[in-house]
């Protein structure tokens, strides 16, 4: 793996992508270098004095193979720290930490991958399938992502039209509440469930799964899989708080 560093990164532009869900954008270092999927720590200026400190773990949501810059994706909830995220003006200096984890795809491993996420869960595989197919991979790459309302979605025009373009990758949205939404919305509906996997999926048994999203998600969404006797070695779950 790539050894973490810390780096001085400078600000560039806020992107709103739905309901109280954003998009930072910051210049990215020459020499700062990882494989999608993996996260940083990132710290702003301030004294934070809410228990919770000035830093934070996010996933970068951003390809590997853009150059020009870096960025993560989160929801806003009331924290000095998302405060002071939604206050930082172009140019301003924060520092990050990076890469940390290991939620990568082996692309030595043909076998397909099943990307499971639960909300802003989704932000690794908003790096991965990007990457996957600027560089055409060949791995089967079959993303389900979960959202209460069409409103609170992010990435799907994206990802939708990637999928129709590369024949290895599926991506599909199901909404948990649209009676909640005011949009029409006539894709999948419900949780993620053994169901809606071998829908989609035809080599159950064989896939590599990777899970993220809220704490309760990833735990039920295990359990999901152990009971379709999926073996817990092929079963990838990213732990972390950034959220």
């Amino acid at each position: 793996m790539i050894p973490p560093k810390t780096y001085n990164i400078q600000f560039l532009k806020r992107q709103d992508l739905a309901k109280d869900t954003h998009s930072f954008f910051f210049k990215r270092p020459v020499d700062f270098e990882f494989i999608a999927g993996l996260y940083n720590r990132w710290t702003l200026p301030i004294e934070a004095t809410d228990g919770r400190g000035n830093s934070r773990l996010f996933t970068i949501s951003s390809s590997p193979l853009e150059k020009e810059y870096v960025s993560f994706t989160t929801k806003i909830v009331q924290s000095q720290f998302k405060k002071a995220l939604l206050e930082l003006k172009e140019g301003a200096q924060i520092q990050m930490f990076g890469p940390l984890g290991r939620f990568t795809l082996d692309e030595n491993d043909n076998r397909t991958c099943v990307l499971l996420a639960g909300g802003i869960g989704i932000t690794p595989f908003h790096s991965i399938i990007p990457y996957a197919n600027a560089q055409k991979l060949t791995i089967p790459l079959i993303l389900i992502a979960s959202f209460s309302t069409p409103e609170e979605m992010v990435f799907y025009d994206e990802l939708t039209q990637i999928a129709k373009e590369n024949q290895n990758i599926k991506v599909i949205y199901t909404i948990t509440r649209p009676q909640e939404s005011q949009q029409q919305w006539t894709g999948e509906t419900g949780r993620i469930s053994d169901t809606m996997i071998k829908k989609y999926v035809s080599n159950v048994m064989d896939a590599i799964y990777y899970v993220v999203g809220p704490p309760a998600m990833l735990e039920g969404m295990k359990k999901v899989l152990l009971d379709m006797e999926i073996k817990e070695e092929n079963i990838k779950v990213e732990q972390f708080t950034g959220y």
